[in-house]
């Protein structure tokens, strides 16, 4: 399943990608390997809320991942929300 969501990636089908990454979380839910590219895939869709949410998602089940950190540190930084951004930095 890995492989055929990088060849989606490659054929420029996000969407296609998106669906096989909820296939795989319907049968592994909560697993870290498939939130964190799924994010990815809607930041690079532009849907930042739905990124940020799945990285907040993520953050729950693995507190110190450092791209979800960051991801959700930026998303704050940019909404004007400097303060929150700060908590995440620290």
């Amino acid at each position: 399943m890995g492989r055929t969501r990088k060849l989606q990636l490659q054929l420029d089908q996000p969407l296609a990608a998106l669906e096989t990454y909820r296939r795989a979380l319907d049968k592994f839910p909560d697993e870290a390997a498939v939130i964190a590219p799924m994010a990815r895939v809607y930041e690079g869709l532009h849907d930042l809320q739905r990124s940020a949410k799945l990285y907040k998602d993520l953050l729950v089940q693995d507190a110190v991942h450092v791209e979800a950190i960051a991801c959700v540190a930026t998303h704050h930084f940019y909404a004007d929300q400097p303060e929150l951004a700060l908590r995440f930095y620290r």
